[in-house]
């Protein structure tokens, strides 16, 4: 699947808008790009990337400095975010000669998916394209529906046999509502162990199937923060990223919305303004150890 992706990258051609106001630089990049046989333009100023950008809509990835005369390039790729419609995407890509934990901060929470530092080798340069090539095979509709619905009845397929070859019913046995409110009013206690070969299990799908089919992190930051809660440890946005093994603008995103959604909630680390915690609310603990603790003779979940 990977080696498919690779090449399904290397003969897709991107449509890369680069803005950098140093010209000397621009020329370099636009040499290496269209080396790679992809298409280019380029802007000296924010004003000329937001005029290119509205009026070619085939541009899909953008790689802008991080200093820009009058804003900065993360302003930039807010801008250009803000301006999509009808579902236009795109990916980013921010150069800076003056790295700082900070600024990548701030770089993975506006969406860049490469935070590369000037100078920059050509190899290096070539590679975070030949990245942003993938991440957009990987993203786009390369998938038929057919295809789709064949690797999930392939899943099923294959997890009967497993709980045939177990002896696991494949009757329904969901607990009833009056299970789930005496779960909910006295939660059973998971054994960490119990709970890490859950975890571990959950992570071992992606060696037997596609990753993309399971791309939603948001049960995995669920499971990361409930073991966090029984080990009495925090967890950072950066780690819960890792734990989920996600990137980390995809872990704020997902936080952000487990947070809207009254699961999580988040604060500032009183020491490092950089960085923030984030933790189960009381609410989603009870449900979460409620819900484990009913099924924890279970194989696999």
């Amino acid at each position: 699947m990977l080696e498919g992706n690779i090449q399904s990258a290397q003969r897709m051609a991107l449509y890369v808008l680069l803005v950098d106001s140093d010209r000397a630089a621009l020329m370099e990049q636009a040499e290496t790009v269209q080396s790679m046989g992809h298409y280019c333009l380029s802007a000296t100023s924010s004003d000329e990337a937001i005029q290119l950008f509205s009026s070619r809509p085939e541009i899909n990835l953008v790689i802008c400095d991080a200093k820009l005369s009058g804003e900065t390039g993360l302003d930039l790729v807010g801008k250009l975010g803000e301006s999509c419609q009808n579902g236009r995407s795109f990916l980013s890509i921010l150069l800076t000669a003056s790295p700082s934990v900070e600024l990548a901060v701030q770089a993975m929470q506006h969406g860049v998916i490469d935070f590369l530092s000037k100078p920059i080798a050509r190899d290096k340069f070539s590679a975070a394209i030949e990245r942003a090539a993938l991440r957009l095979v990987a993203s786009g509709p390369s998938l038929a529906s057919a295809r789709v619905e064949d690797s999930i009845a392939h899943i099923q397929t294959s997890l009967s046999a497993l709980m045939d070859k177990l002896g696991v019913s494949q009757r329904d046995e969901t607990d009833s509502d009056e299970d789930v409110a005496a779960a909910m009013a006295n939660p059973n206690a998971i054994h960490p162990s119990v709970l890490k070969a859950i975890i571990k299990a959950r992570r071992n799908r992606q060696k037997y199937f596609e990753g993309d089919l399971f791309s939603d992190p948001s049960w995995d930051i669920l499971l990361e923060l409930t073991a966090a809660h029984i080990e009495n440890r925090q967890e950072s946005v950066t780690s819960v990223a890792i734990a989920a093994s996600v990137p980390a603008s995809t872990a704020i995103r997902k936080i952000r919305e487990l947070a809207d959604r009254g699961l999580v909630r988040r604060w500032t680390d009183p020491a490092d303004a950089r960085r923030i915690f984030v933790a189960l609310t009381d609410d989603a603990t009870r449900r979460m150890l409620a819900m484990l603790g009913s099924v924890e003779n279970a194989p696999i979940i």
